[in-house]
């Protein structure tokens, strides 16, 4: 199953409103923090000037003058502050801006008038000035923030804008280099990176253009050696298969060659489904067409096959399969796949029995025999047993057939107590009759 895609304009465009509005949230706030923090100040700086107006009269006459600014109003310790901020003030003796009913706003600044000079009344005063009236930030936040919003929106949509006509042109030839490697006619696209601008999509198609190249080379040369191989092997296998043949025939043949005789027959017979069997792996996927193909008749040509191929096996077949029952396969990989799982059985199995049935689209091939080693995997490439005279390859060989074939291959059940080697094949739908 392949992973969900996205598109890479839509991420971007995203990105680019993202980005957007994301800094405009940064600079709205950093606005308003700069606001406020201007405001107070300039608040501060007005009490600062007062009580530093009051300390002076008091050195000079010790008593407070008249406030120097008519917005400001000076408590002693023993004058009450407003209603709106005496309690507030009480419990928060070291905060300097409260809020008031009524949208009123206050800033406070408590100071010693003494200035702490020996003799003087140690008394302390309060600053207050009530600031509602002089405001410029708070009365108009929510139609800053409304603006600024508005303004944001804005500045995205236009921006979106833009990005989707840059990505789209920028992108616009690597779209089309997606299309020629995806749209190629032949299995290996062919490219030529002077259709492409030179930048770095330039470079992209033209490292492509080189290994697309590299890769024609091998498969040319793996079909030269497959084509080659076919031909070149099959010929001196026929040739020593018929002079041992010839050879056997003669009567006048000492008795002690029969066994060598045998064993070149054997060889040349093993070596002959090696070749078929590499051969067919060799083909691309593509080419296996499946089709109908009688069951039957492929597990008699597998079962007479293994005899011929292991005289000394005196297993017993039992086939509880229809002669019209049929499976959707390539004749070749299946052909090849039973002979493999079949001829496995009969050299295991000196004395026993083969048991081959078909049932939902599943053919199973189980055995009586020694079975497979405790801790083995009966898949990997020359894994055999102590006493497999193979090389190991054979059911390797015949899982990647069933890959490439398209048929399930299962070896056994997990936790299977039955004595021997199990094979289950899997072909799907059944397109005949099993056992009845």
């Amino acid at each position: 199953m392949s992973a969900s895609r996205h598109s890479l304009r839509g991420r971007i465009v995203l990105t680019i409103i993202g980005s957007v509005i994301a800094t405009s949230a940064i600079f709205g706030l950093a606005a308003f923090g700069i606001a406020y923090t201007t405001e107070d100040r300039l608040f501060r700086d007005v009490l600062a000037e007062e009580v530093a107006h009051q300390t002076a009269a008091w050195r000079r006459s010790g008593t407070l003058a008249t406030p120097a600014n008519p917005d400001v109003t000076i408590y002693r310790q023993d004058q009450p502050l407003p209603p709106d901020i005496r309690k507030d003030f009480a419990a928060n003796p070291r905060q300097s801006e409260f809020y008031g009913r009524k949208g009123r706003h206050y800033h406070v600044q408590r100071f010693d008038p003494a200035d702490g000079r020996p003799g003087a009344g140690r008394t302390p005063a309060v600053a207050v000035i009530e600031v509602s009236q002089d405001l410029l930030v708070r009365p108009y936040r929510d139609s800053i923030i409304v603006l600024l919003a508005g303004l944001s929106l804005v500045i995205a949509a236009v921006m979106a804008a833009f990005g989707w006509w840059l990505v789209n042109r920028a992108m616009k030839p690597l779209s089309a280099l997606a299309h020629d490697v995806a749209r190629a006619e032949s299995a290996i696209p062919i490219l030529h990176a002077r259709d492409y601008p030179a930048n770095e999509i330039g470079t992209l198609a033209e490292a492509l253009e080189q290994a697309f190249a590299r890769i024609g080379g091998f498969v040319e040369r793996e079909r030269a050696f497959t084509r080659d191989a076919s031909h070149e092997l099959r010929t001196p296998l026929a040739v020593i298969s018929g002079a041992a043949e010839v050879i056997a025939l003669n009567r006048d043949l000492p008795s002690d060659f029969a066994e060598p005789l045998r064993r070149i027959e054997t060889a040349t017979t093993d070596m002959v489904l090696a070749l078929d069997q590499l051969l067919a792996l060799a083909r691309e996927n593509e080419g296996i067409r499946k089709e109908r193909v009688a069951l039957r008749a492929m597990i008699d040509k597998a079962v007479s096959w293994a005899r011929l191929r292991y005289p000394g096996s005196l297993i017993e077949v039992a086939t509880g399969i229809d002669s019209d029952a049929a499976v959707l396969a390539h004749p070749t990989s299946l052909q090849l796949v039973l002979n493999n799982l079949i001829g496995n059985c009969f050299q295991h199995v000196g004395t026993g029995q083969l048991v081959i049935g078909y049932e939902n689209g599943t053919l199973s091939i189980s055995d009586d025999g020694p079975g497979f080693e405790p801790g083995t995997d009966p898949f990997a490439r020359f894994e055999k047993g102590d006493r497999s005279s193979g090389s190991g390859l054979g059911l390797d060989i015949t899982r990647r057939l069933c890959d490439a074939a398209g048929i399930g291959l299962v070896v056994g059940e997990a936790g299977d107590s039955r004595k021997g080697a199990h094979f289950r094949l899997e072909f799907g739908k059944p397109l005949g009759h099993g056992p009845r």
